[in-house]
């Protein structure tokens, strides 16, 4: 039995299917495709611990039959053919591509899950993989809460938080309480067709199958309760200092950002409102003043933000920002969602100390960094002031952008040391081939004589 499959359509269909497939699992299941012929179609399948991802290409009067191969194989061959469509050669025991025999493995391949007793299905929105794209960089995928490393749906729509930014997209969807793992295949396969879900529930698990257009994507939801992200969404009468700006302003301010060079770990960059433009300026004193509207005066009114979250609700779309207090969370909108994060504690704020204090005090208050590198609560000023407690968490994220520093650095200078030892190395080459060539010359010289 012969088949035909469009090259170009199995590439692209394989660079998502590849998502699931792990390289150096040690079992042969997790490193295999499984291609399919049945009901006039052939399926492509790969699966990981808790989740598969089938595609399916039609194929008329196709007989049945079942070949596990292994992926990066099967890959391999379909990108090195040079014909518009690839051949598929099915006997009993062989498969062969492009006239190339490849090897079949005998594994039990995991049944697919199906839905089993009460379950609901819910159709999607066209173009609901672009949502997805724009929650997926706002998802820790290490985390060590395994429920914030999905996307969670709930009956006000989608939403992805990594405790420090939140998006919420707002979508008539049925569904409760249900969050997925990363959809790093889903988003691969860069689908605009409608669609549906459909999940069910078999013991104490949940299940879910999203299809659309010629994909399916099976999976376990996961575990745990999701938090509740209603109650950190500040009441918008709080949130009294709005600034507006538009598109082309926005674009401006989304061009600055891009050469402002990084300062971590925080990147910090302050906004202010002076005479009716919005002022964005940086550590290394990079300044742009943009048009912008502002309901209230801000007066001395300023908020220190992390640049790349700036550049993310730009990415987003967003040209309208609401501000509570300096340090609480302030909401985009405008754009795709609503967008929530955190700002920094100021760089520039300083304690202001009594007139009556002590040497001793004066000694103690300088010794506390001003630098604060997360977000806290203002210290009230006392004269036998508190230590400030860091979070133990941003010191470890500080130590880790230190260490990962560091390890440029020696990176750096290893590849130095690597090319100056290549040039030694030329270097002698080229010494012991002059020296073959004068050894020569003066052989040919001494027969002269």
């Amino acid at each position: 039995m012969q088949i035909e499959v469009s090259k170009s359509e199995l590439a692209e269909a394989l660079r998502a299917l590849g998502k699931l497939v792990c390289r150096t699992a040690a079992v042969e299941l997790y490193r295999s495709l499984r291609i399919e012929g049945k009901e006039n179609k052939i399926e492509f399948q790969t699966v990981g611990l808790d989740e598969a991802i089938t595609y399916a290409i039609p194929a008329e009067g196709i007989e049945a039959f079942c070949a596990v191969v292994n992926f990066d194989e099967f890959r391999t061959i379909v990108r090195s053919s040079r014909n518009k469509s690839v051949l598929f050669e099915y006997e009993p025991g062989r498969f062969g591509v492009d006239h190339c025999m490849m090897r079949t493995f005998d594994i039990e391949w995991p049944a697919e899950r199906v839905e089993t007793g009460d379950c609901e299905s819910t159709e999607l929105p066209r173009l609901f993989i672009g949502y997805l794209e724009e929650l997926a960089p706002i998802v820790d995928r290490n985390d060590y809460r395994p429920v914030l490393r999905g996307i969670h749906f709930c009956k006000e729509g989608i939403v992805a938080t990594n405790g420090k930014e939140l998006l919420h997209i707002s979508l008539s969807l049925p569904i409760e309480n249900l969050t997925i793992p990363f959809p790093h295949a889903v988003l691969a396969t860069r689908s605009n067709d409608d669609g549906r879900v459909v999940t069910w529930c078999d013991k104490e698990f949940r299940y879910f199958r999203f299809e659309f257009g010629n994909w399916r994507w099976t999976g376990k939801a996961l575990c745990g309760s999701y938090p509740d992200w209603r109650k950190v969404i500040p009441e918008q009468n709080k949130l009294n200092r709005v600034v507006t700006f538009d598109i082309d302003c926005a674009d401006q301010l989304a061009a600055f950002l891009k050469n402002v060079p990084n300062a971590p770990p925080n990147n910090p960059v302050a906004l202010s409102m002076v005479d009716s433009t919005l002022r964005v300026a940086s550590e290394s004193g990079m300044r742009i003043d943009i048009p912008a509207e502002a309901p209230i005066d801000w007066g001395d009114f300023k908020i220190t933000v992390n640049k790349l979250i700036l550049q993310r609700l730009l990415g987003e779309g967003h040209h309208r920002i609401s501000f509570g207090e300096a340090k609480g969370p302030f909401i985009a909108q405008g754009g795709i969602g609503r967008y929530l994060a955190m700002p920094l504690a100021s760089h520039t704020e300083k304690v202001v100390q009594p007139q009556t204090q002590t040497k001793e005090e004066s000694k103690m208050n300088e010794s506390i960094p001003n630098n604060v590198t997360a977000p806290m609560p203002p210290v009230a000023t006392t004269i036998n002031p508190e230590p400030i407690v860091v979070n133990p968490l941003d010191e470890l994220a500080t130590a880790i952008d230190e260490f990962k520093a560091r390890l440029r650095a020696m990176f750096d200078e290893s590849t130095l040391l690597s090319r100056k030892v290549k040039e030694v190395a030329l270097a002698n080459k080229q010494k012991e081939r002059d020296f073959v060539q004068a050894k020569r010359t003066l052989e040919r010289i001494r027969m002269a004589i």
